[in-house]
């Protein structure tokens, strides 16, 4: 049985993990090269397909170069622009651009290929494919506005694009020239009718103020003037005379009623404003009654505070003007005191009419002087205001001559704004070539067939490489013989050579105890023995012992009783297991054995059929567990070298059997062996 107390402290052998090489890379390649062949030959296939389904599609190119001229000129009339006058060529190819990718210039584009019967959602439809087929962009390096056009039909696709720059041209000259012309002839035709009537009223001023002699006009209305003052003096002290009497009249009068008031009734008023109180209320209870149901803002709930607000309106104003029936009756002094009124308001206004009267007249006849005076002055800036207007109609009409110029120029193609440095021509040349997109498809199905295999490599728990087993348990692989190397009796010393080398520096120049142990393969471990021992034997014959402990063997007491056979000139044993629990036999038939030979190797049973191969672990100078390539798991691997680091037993390295190369031959002399001969 395992006795941990008295087991020599561990020791554990650590190694820098290896590089994966590109024979490594290979292998693993090449292991999973059906799944990885049927992920590359579907993408192909599936990507072949498609090449060979989808429709030619030919893209029709233009070019435009915007120039900072024409409009966006800024400079004054003969002077050169100033420094903030002058446009960044970039920002006039932007606008341009804004111009060219236009929805409105694309609608209108679509209408007209479409017809006058197309629908609006006809319109729609075919504005969201021309849109989609339709690229304009501005070239990094250059201030060029670069179209691109996309169609099946290579004459339509050079056609589109053609009629698409025609509309351009047209919609930039009115949103750019046609307004400002249609705004100057506007402006014109003001000044226009502003001058013919500035005219005209020169000529009636003459005709109407047809002045012969103006001093002697001059001095008899100063004449007149003095006869009506003297005339509106008198009149204004008889008519204050008049208005002392009248004022005293009105005093007595004031405060005397022309009828007085016998009763008065509301009843029918009262009783048609409570008819209408009882309709607010009922108003205002469906109110209540709909909002606890609706939101304040539903319609239902609007309507009715129209209504209320309607009726209150209405309520508010018939208690404004409430109605009361009332009986009066006619009052005698106040009749009377209105006829003296009458008469003493008939003498007041005679004389007001004639005071107003001769207001008028002297007002008639200062305007006359006045009107004499102004004539020279009136006429002199009419004809001022007269040559103005006549200047700026001159003025006017270059302006529109020239906006003119301007619109005819950007209409078309020469507009000195965008030049067309490259006309839209159908292309030549398939936009979508079939060979692109299997080419595209054929790297996509390497790709993806390489992650496939980078996948299930991740998860695969086996070993393929002596650097997956270094990478897994952290010590090194010291033999790794091929599968077709093993049955190759001249292969042995060179595949064990790495071991031979560790054992005989780990065991210095004393006997060595070698045991090999192995989680679950019994055949792998004779295996290893057998070469182990085959290649021992080319060096050291005569001083080496295979020992198999076995569960049917008998248990000798001691080396002499130890049964000794000769195989293939090496000299093997077969021990029971039961020595390994009988007061520990096992450790001392070892070191009587390693006292006549130098190399004594031993194999126990796996640890699958028991764990004597933990215990032998104690009396062995050094162990190697046997793994099977492609069979022996990662997780039952590490649970055996835990088993033995845990036993204190020396875990010199490990065995590594049945690796198989992947590699077809011809890929493996071009790349592995032509590299090394480099």
């Amino acid at each position: 049985m395992l006795d941990f107390t008295s087991s020599p402290p561990r020791t554990e052998t650590r190694v820098a993990h290896g590089q994966w090489s590109l024979r490594d890379v290979l292998n693993v390649l090449f292991y999973y090269r059906r799944i990885a062949l049927i992920v590359a030959a579907s993408v192909t296939l599936l990507g072949l397909v498609i090449a060979l389904a989808m429709p030619a599609r030919y893209s029709a190119e233009a070019r435009l170069l915007p120039l900072s001229a024409g409009v966006y000129d800024m400079q004054d009339a003969g002077g050169a622009p100033q420094p903030g006058q002058v446009l960044d060529p970039a920002a006039v190819a932007n606008v341009e651009l804004q111009m060219l990718d236009s929805l409105e210039l694309h609608r209108t584009l679509v209408r007209q290929d479409l017809g006058r019967d197309a629908t609006q959602s006809d319109v729609d439809t075919a504005l969201r494919r021309f849109q989609s087929r339709l690229h304009v962009t501005k070239a990094n390096d250059a201030n060029v506005i670069e179209l691109t056009y996309t169609d099946h039909d290579p004459q339509r696709a050079a056609e589109m694009l053609r009629r698409l720059i025609h509309l351009y041209f047209e919609s930039r000259a009115n949103v750019l020239t046609a307004g400002r012309v249609t705004f100057l002839e506007q402006q014109r035709a003001k000044i226009k009718q502003q001058l013919d009537r500035a005219n005209a009223n020169i000529t009636v001023f003459q005709q109407r103020n047809g002045i012969v002699d103006i001093a002697a006009q001059v001095a008899g209305a100063v004449a007149q003037d003095d006869v009506l003052r003297k005339n509106k003096l008198d009149t204004d002290a008889l008519l204050a005379d008049g208005q002392r009497s009248l004022s005293s009249l009105r005093s007595q009068a004031r405060g005397v009623p022309a009828n007085v008031q016998l009763y008065n009734d509301n009843t029918e008023a009262a009783r048609a404003l409570g008819e209408m109180q009882a309709q607010l209320l009922g108003l205002q209870a469906k109110r209540a009654d709909l909002a606890s149901r609706f939101m304040r803002t539903a319609p239902q709930v609007v309507q009715v505070d129209k209504q209320i607000a309607a009726l209150q309106a209405t309520i508010d104003q018939q208690r404004a003007t409430l109605v009361v029936t009332r009986r009066t009756g006619r009052n005698q002094y106040f009749d009377s005191t209105q006829d003296k009124l009458i008469q003493a308001q008939a003498s007041v206004a005679g004389a007001q009419a004639r005071q107003g009267e001769l207001a008028q007249q002297v007002s008639a006849s200062q305007a006359r002087l006045q009107r004499l005076n102004a004539i020279n002055d009136r006429l002199a800036t009419m004809k001022l205001d007269r040559d103005v207007l006549a200047d700026s109609f001159k003025a006017l009409s270059l302006q529109v001559e020239q906006a003119r110029v301007q619109l005819n120029q950007a209409s078309d193609a020469g507009s000195p704004n965008v030049r067309v440095i490259e006309a839209p021509t159908p292309p030549a040349e398939r936009s979508n070539p079939p060979l692109l997109l299997i080419m595209g498809s054929l790297v996509a199905g390497i790709l993806l067939a390489g992650a496939a295999v980078f996948v299930l490599g991740s998860l695969r728990d086996t070993f393929l490489s002596p650097v997956e087993v270094e990478r897994a348990i952290d010590l090194p692989v010291l033999a790794a013989p091929l599968e077709h190397d093993m049955r190759d009796p001249s292969a042995h010393h060179r595949d064990y050579s790495r071991l031979i080398a560790a054992i005989d520096a780990a065991g210095g120049a004393a006997s060595r105890a070698v045991l090999l142990v192995s989680p679950n393969a019994r055949l792998s471990l004779q295996a290893a023995a057998l070469g182990l021992g085959r290649a021992i034997t080319r060096r050291t014959p005569e001083r080496l012992l295979l020992v198999r402990f076995t569960a049917d063997a008998p248990v000798p007491t001691s080396a002499k009783e130890v049964a000794i056979q000769r195989f293939e000139g090496m000299d093997t044993a077969v021990i029971g297991t039961a020595a390994c629990s009988y007061q520990r036999l096992d450790a001392r038939l070892i070191a009587e054995l390693k006292g006549e030979y130098d190399y004594v190797i031993l194999t126990a049973p796996p640890l699958s059929e028991g764990y004597e191969g933990v215990e032998l672990a104690q009396a062995a100078d050094m162990v190697l567990p046997v793994i099977e390539a492609e069979t022996t798991r990662k997780p039952v691997l590490q649970s055996l070298l835990t088993q033995l680091q845990d036993a204190g037993a020396i875990v010199l390295g490990a065995i590594l059997l049945g690796r198989r190369s992947h590699i077809p031959p011809v890929v493996y002399r071009l790349l592995i062996e032509r590299k090394w001969r480099g």
